[in-house]
């Protein structure tokens, strides 16, 4: 690194080597203090010897410093924790300047007091100002039109909700550049998530942790330090007399220096969630946009947390996330998400590479590839969007700088045009929004410098310090004059002079001492050395270059470029964009323009942020790939597309003719482009096409600029040609568009829309509809949309994504055809020559894979999604329109169709038709879900209807058919009802049952056209009980009337309660009358001809059960269903090995996959592997012969079949235990028991028929067989295979029925036991007759409440059991529960006998009190499976009836 140093025009020799570039200089006469890149201070006094200036520089080591300043004698100081210390001019501490404010959080509470870090000062004999790390403008001194006079730093309130860049003082007035704050500069994610450290807000938020409260954590949850501000810019280039935005923008610290740096932080930051919710929905979203590259590149660098906080901060909220578990609810705001701030900060720095990009690696990192740079290959477009806006902020905030002045005017040194005082600070308006970065004062005189390289100077000129052209005083800031192709690189004001810097590397030097302008350096005679921007530097009289290493020419001509583009993008941003914007458009292009406004400013502010990153490697400051372009190459194509797409736009619309009538053309186009458009050229189209196809332009630039530093960067260039390559065939089609609208006439016009091109037109390119009359006129037009195809004035419109092409050949008529399928119709269209029907046929079918966003795919897939209106279709499909899936024209797959009537199908199709399973919702009708075909309810459906009915069963052509359930109405409505059973073409046909709950009847028989028509029986809420013939819902003929108390009738009836001719009433107390009987039973019977007959016996009706539906024919409709699913004839009885086994086995494996599929889309996958249990698995047992291993499997199967509803055995049992629950349940009756019993009996049999079509080896129905092994034997029949997975499921209303029927002998027993159980063991036992031997144990016991305790707990048991064979195993192990204690007393040789067995049993039964015991017994008697009657367990349950027996006939005063 080599310096150049200047007294004036004179040269000074610099003695003293530095191996670093100087970031600031600032002088006391002098004494020379310079501050180098690495925050070190030197300190020499120039002296003259034999009329040569020579420099000796000695370091201050115990200084670190980022910014130095001079006034009068003293040294102003700010190290490096941004504390301010006023010094001698020998480095000697005075005093330290503080700045102090009282602390309030971002919700308005005030709090401690706080000391702010400063990161740059300004000093002057106007004034001094002081910039924290947070934006914030503080200032001492005399200075009334900011509102400061204090001898102490107050803050300056004029610039809140501004953040402040840079300051600068001169002798009499000062500059500031700052810009406005937006809501992007705030992070609102944050906002919601995070609090301060705030004690009210930590109140306020309800967190009770004490430590949470009020420990102040400098930990984050990766175990670093953190700090609590902002990292300081250790290359700031500010001096008294210039300024640099940049310079406190950048962090160019390597990994040793922060930690360095963080381990001195003193003043130190946390926030804490306030909201654990909200702060992990903010940091998922964070994490959600995290590709699988930038996964793995974060398990990577986990080992450095410090590098990835600089680079990602997606990644740093992953890390959060992750603190967040392990830590609680109390994090730290790692430097609010990169920037940072100090404690009483709530302003993010406003950086120019803005925080939410990944940051740019330092160049001593080393040059990266680009593929590494752009992190993931595979960006999704939301994670391209949000770079693109973080790159797109950050060159808004470097365009968007307001300057401001204050101080005296005399000299027109505020540079607002004029000399008349202000009492407030004044914006320049002329500097503000033009992208100024830098700003230079001193004395009377002041400049700046833009990022696209201009230099503007104003105010005192008498030393011609301004211009040269005349000393007078400018009070408007003057453009300094460079040739066309010049730039100027820095620019600085010195005591009475300006240093003018440019990027031929010429230094020149106009001012005091010089009649003209001399040049301090030339870059030509310096073996092409160059200078890093922002580092020319000056203090009064003294000026420093800073000179650095050569740069290849090329970069510095591209450089130049873009600086000289952006220029002319600024103009084009004021003379057309914005004036544009103000204007009223046509309505039907409103989108269109405002998108074009929109993009334009996207791409100018990428292109700014690009050329800052150029500027910056320029300098030395960072790597080539770190430069924008190269860094986000795929964000750039993004925002580069986005405007091209735009524009071209415009042109396929003619829009450049509208533009031009609407804006005023201003002289400025003229001027930036003398060359392409003379003075009074009044083509005004031509000239706003120029200015915004520019950017098309510059594609060939960076071509070459990619592709020559492709290799360097280690990536090729192809994504970027190609880009290019397909914008200009675009290019292409929309100026081809715009020809074909303004040259085809009204007849197409209502079809032109801006993203609408044309492909190929017939008329161009002659293609013929084959068979077409003699006459017509048919017109073919393709557009990268749509198909039109002109019958004279009638226009047939056709979506590319539903057109498929099918080339064929006529060889007779030697056409050349092309056929067009459609889903409504076909189209065979011919040319005459072969050529042009390839052309046709390759520009269809590209034209449908560009549609299809398919265009690398050889040819268009014959399956595709797509949406489709009908219109011709006179069929189900009127009206409607279908999007979804499609093959070859057909709809085929799943999709949805919606019609203009509001009815909506989301299913599944085939072969143009409703076929499999879908949701059909009809407005006002209701909602149907289930099985469709030929678009009909075919199979299994659900069928909601407007009303609130249900109904839910099978359907066949549209209409209920089969068995079904239908609810009506609801439990609290007025005519609610249910029927469950036989359905024909939409009406109850068969056998049913409907509860009406509204009457209190339910019946149990035969239907017809939704009437009771035949056998069947009801009973009523009033416990009435009818059984007869039913014609047409009327009880007629014989039947049988039974009420509550027992009395009955036998005869004939005219309606339910309506009795009518012969019969027998027999009343409760058993006497009978005989003869004809007439009348309602509610009303009186009229009796004739009767006979009264007395008796004392009770008994049922003779004809009970007589009219009965059968029980053969109940249910029929679901055993056929399974036979159909299993492929089972009809009619079959006794053959299961006459059938083809496997074949019922394939059948079962095909519903298996039916079902599963349709339902493993409604729940999780591991639930769905649970549920089918590996019942997928053709099993190879149970065919031919049967063991005792085969017997297991077989009850394994079985156990697992019927309890999942995706077989068919599962699935029927489910619909039986429900028919049957609906008939005995709800409202029972004690009657129905006999029909219950039967009906179960029957339904195990036919259960038992279909589960030996599945295993031919079991024993027939009415047989058993014994199977053995060594150490067990099992006697098999349908009881002990098929009782214990049926009764358990229609268990509760048949034993409901079993307690109705015992109720009166149930009230018995409960007596007996109450008085019984108030007696004490010995008591009890001596009443029982045990035996002495026995209960004499009590006084041995005496720590049991009861004797045999464990015996009585196993016989409650008994209740939890469902099946005969699980109680009779309770009663089993209720005596080997009682075996123990005789044993102990009696002595290990003791064998029960019966007559000291039953006493004792009939105890530990007492002692039970089992609720419903006769009703336990006689389900066990009517289900126990026989081959145990005669064993121990039938024993045992013999002992057990017995027991409860004895506790009937005993009378309670027995004892």
């Amino acid at each position: 690194m080599a310096l150049s140093l200047w007294n004036l025009t004179q040269s000074i020799d610099l003695q003293t080597e530095l191996k670093e570039s100087v970031t600031k200089i600032s002088n006391i006469e002098n004494h020379l203090y310079i501050q180098t890149s690495s925050n070190c201070l030197y300190h020499g006094t120039v002296q003259t010897k034999e009329n040569v200036s020579y420099l000796e520089l000695e370091c201050c080591e115990e200084w670190k410093v980022i910014d130095v300043d001079c006034c009068k004698d003293s040294l102003y100081v700010v190290d490096i924790e941004g504390n301010v210390f006023k010094c001698t001019k020998n480095l000697e501490k005075c005093s330290e300047i503080t700045l102090v404010e009282d602390y309030q959080c971002s919700r308005g509470h005030t709090g401690t007091k706080c000391k702010m870090k400063v990161g740059k000062i300004s000093i002057g004999a106007f004034g001094h100002l002081f910039v924290t790390e947070s934006g914030h403008l503080w200032a001492m001194g005399c200075m009334p039109q900011i509102g400061i006079n204090s001898e102490v730093p107050k803050k300056v309130n004029f610039f809140n909700g501004r953040f402040v860049h840079s300051v600068d003082v001169g002798s009499d007035f000062a500059i500031a550049i700052v810009s406005k704050q937006t809501k992007d500069d705030v992070d609102s994610d944050e906002e919601d998530v995070f609090i301060s450290n705030c004690p009210q807000c930590l109140s306020a938020s309800q967190l009770t942790s004490p430590a949470s409260q009020t420990s102040i954590s400098d930990m984050c949850p990766l175990g670093m330090k953190v700090q609590g501000s902002y990292d300081i810019e250790t290359t700031s280039t500010s001096s008294k007399n210039d300024s640099s935005i940049s310079s406190d923008r950048r962090l160019v610290h390597s990994e040793d220096e922060a930690d360095e740096k963080t381990d001195t932080q003193k003043v130190e930051k946390n926030i804490i969630f306030r909201n654990t919710e909200a702060a992990k929905e903010f940091l998922t979203r964070q994490i959600s946009r995290m590709s699988s590259a930038g996964e793995e590149y974060l398990v990577e660098c986990t080992e450095k947390p410090t590098r990835i906080i600089k680079e990602n901060m997606t990644n740093v909220a992953s890390f959060v996330y992750e603190g967040v578990k392990t830590v609680g609810d109390k994090v730290v705001t790692l430097s609010r998400h990169v920037s940072g701030s100090s404690d009483c900060n709530s302003i993010i720095e406003n950086l120019p590479e803005v925080s939410n990009i990944p940051r740019s690696v330092s160049k001593d990192d080393g040059v990266c590839s680009l593929s590494q740079c752009t992190s993931e290959k595979d960006l999704s477009e939301g994670e391209i969007k949000d770079r693109v806006a973080a790159v797109v902020r950050s060159g808004s905030s470097l365009i968007n700088c307001e300057v401001w002045t204050w101080g005296n005017i005399i000299h027109g040194q505020l540079g607002i045009g004029d000399i008349i005082r202000r009492e407030r600070p004044m914006i320049i308006t002329k500097l503000s929004n033009i992208g100024v970065r830098k700003v230079s004062v001193q004395n009377y005189h002041a400049s700046v410098l833009t990022l696209d390289g201009r230099a503007y100077i104003w105010g005192r000129n008498n030393h011609n310090q301004v211009t040269m052209d005349s000393n007078v005083d400018q009070s408007s800031p003057k453009l300094y004059n460079t040739n066309k192709d010049e730039r100027v690189k820095d620019v600085v004001c010195g005591e009475y002079y300006t240093a003018v810097l440019n990027n031929t590397l010429n230094l020149n030097y106009f001012g005091k001492g010089a009649d003209k302008t001399v040049d301090l350096y030339s870059g030509d005679s310096r073996e092409n050395r160059i200078t890093l921007f922002r580092n020319l530097l000056s203090s009064q009289q003294y000026t420093l270059l800073n000179v650095g290493g050569s740069v290849d020419n090329f970069f510095d001509s591209f450089l130049i470029q873009e600086q000289k583009f952006l220029e002319e993008m600024l103009v084009v941003q004021t003379c057309i964009i914005k004036p544009f914007q103000k204007k009223n458009v046509n309505a039907s292009y409103t989108t269109l323009y405002e998108e074009l406004c929109k993009n334009y400013m996207e791409l100018l502010h990428f292109w700014a942020a690009n050329v800052h990153s150029m500027l910056e490697y320029s300098n030395g400051l960072i790597s080539l790939c770190d430069i924008i372009v190269f860094r986000y190459l795929e964000e750039f194509i993004f925002v580069y597309k986005n405007y091209i797409n735009t524009i071209l736009n415009v042109i396929s619309i003619d829009g450049f003719h509208s533009i031009s009538k609407l804006i005023e053309i201003s002289p400025n186009l003229y001027k930036q482009r003398p060359d392409s458009f003379p003075r009074k050229e009044k083509n005004e189209e031509h000239i706003i096409s120029t200015y915004l196809l520019a950017p098309l332009d510059r594609l060939d630039t960076y071509t070459t600029t990619i592709q020559t530093y492709s290799k360097q960067l280690n990536t090729d260039a192809k994504k970027w040609t190609d880009f290019v390559e397909e914008e200009l065939q675009k290019k292409q089609q929309a100026e081809l568009t715009k020809e074909f609208w303004l040259n085809s006439g009204k007849v197409v016009e209502f079809l032109k829309s801006s993203d609408r091109r044309l492909i190929r037109d017939s008329h161009k390119y002659p293609i013929f509809l084959h068979n077409a009359s003699r006459f017509s006129s048919h017109w073919f037009v393709l557009f990268s949309d749509l198909f039109v195809h002109m019958n004279g004035s009638t226009s047939h419109l056709h979506n590319l994504t539903t057109i498929w092409i099918e080339p064929q050949q006529d060889e007779a008529s030697q056409q050349y055809q092309i056929c067009l399928r459609m889903p409504e119709e076909s189209l065979i269209l011919y040319t005459n020559e072969p050529e042009t029907k390839i052309e046709w046929f390759h520009a269809l079918q590209n034209a449908i894979k560009t549609a299809m966003n398919k265009s690398d795919a050889l040819q268009p897939p014959t399956v595709r999604n797509g949406s489709y209106a009908f219109t011709r279709n006179s069929g189900f499909f009127k009206d409607s329109t279908y999007t979804g899936r499609w093959l070859n024209g057909k709809m085929h797959g799943n999709g949805k169709l919606q019609w203009n009537d509001g009815k909506v199908f989301t299913g599944q199709f085939s072969n143009n038709q409703l076929c499999g399973f879908g949701v059909m919702e009809i407005p006002n009708v209701g909602t149907y879900e289930g099985q469709w075909k030929d678009n009909q309810q075919n199979g299994l459906g659900v069928f909601k209807y407007a009303n609130t009915d249900v109904y839910r069963g099978h359907f066949k052509d549209g209409q209920p058919h089969g068995h079904g359930f239908l609810q009506k109405g609801n439990f609290m409505a007025n005519a609610a009802s249910f029927y469950i059973g036989d359905w024909v073409n939409g009406m109850k046909n068969g056998y049913g049952v409907m509860d009406d709950i509204a009457n209190g009847e339910k019946y149990i028989g035969s239907w017809m056209d939704n009437k009771k028509h035949g056998n069947g029986l009801i009973v009523t809420s009033d416990s009435l009980y009818y059984e007869g013939i039913f014609n047409q819902d009327v009880l007629t003929g014989q039947g049988v009337m039974i009420l509550e108390d027992g009395t009955h009738y036998e005869g004939e009836f005219r309606g339910t309660g309506v009795l009518y001719g012969k019969g027998t009433l027999t009343l409760a107390s058993g006497h009978t009358i005989e003869g004809n009987l007439t009348g309602s039973w509610n009303e009186g019977i009229r009796i004739s001809n009767g006979v009264f007959t007395r008796s004392s016996e009770k008994t049922l009706p003779q004809t009970f059960k007589e009219f009965c539906t059968p029980v053969h024919q109940k249910w029929k409709a679901l055993f056929k269903q399974c036979h159909q699913v299993l492929g089972i004839p009809d009619g079959i009885k006794n053959g299961a090995k006459s059938l083809d086994t496997q074949k019922i086995w394939q059948n079962v494996a095909v519903y298996l996959s039916n079902t599963s599929s349709l339902k493993k889309t409604k729940t999780s996958d591991k639930k769905f592997q649970n549920s089918l249990n590996n019942l997928d698995i053709i099993p190879p047992f149970g065919r031919e012969k049967l063991d005792m291993g085969t017997y297991l499997e077989v009850k394994s199967y079985l156990a697992k079949a019927f309890e999942s509803n995706f077989h068919p055995l599962g699935s029927l049992l489910t619909d039986l235990s429900e028919a049957y629950n609906t008939t005995y349940g709800g409202r029972a009756h004690p009657l129905l028991l006999s029909h219950a019993i039967t009906e179960l009996h029957y339904i195990c049999k036919r259960l038992y028929e279909i589960v030996r079509f599945l295993f031919p080896a079991l024993p027939s129905y009415d047989k058993e067989c014994l199977v053995e092994n060594e150490d067990d034997e099992e006697i098999i029949n349908y009881q002990s295979l098929l009782y214990p997975l049926i009764l358990p499921k229609v268990h509760h209303p048949l034993f409901t029925l079993f307690t109705l029927k015992n109720e009166q002998l149930e009230r018995q027993y409960k007596r007996t036991l109450m008085e019984w159980n108030k007696q004490s063991d010995c008591a009890l036992m001596t009443f029982l007759s045990v035996d002495q031997k026995f209960f004499k144990m009590e006084e041995q016991y005496t720590a049991s409440p009861h004797v045999f305790e464990d015996a009585i707990e196993t016989l409650q048991q008994l209740k939890s059991t469902f099946s005969p064979t699980e109680k009779l195993l309770v009663i089993r192990q209720t005596v080997e529960k009682m075996t123990p204690v005789a044993l102990e007393r009696l002595g290990e040789g003791y064998v029960w006998n019966m007559d000291d067995l039953f006493p004792i049993f009939l105890f530990v039964v007492v002692r039970a009190r089992i609720p419903d015991l006769g009703s336990e017994l006689d389900f066990v008697d009517n289900f126990m499976d026989p081959s145990l009657e005669s064993g121990e367990l039938g024993i045992m349950y013999t002992t057990l009836k017995a027991s409860y027996q004895q506790i009937l006939k005993e009378k309670v005063s027995s004892y």
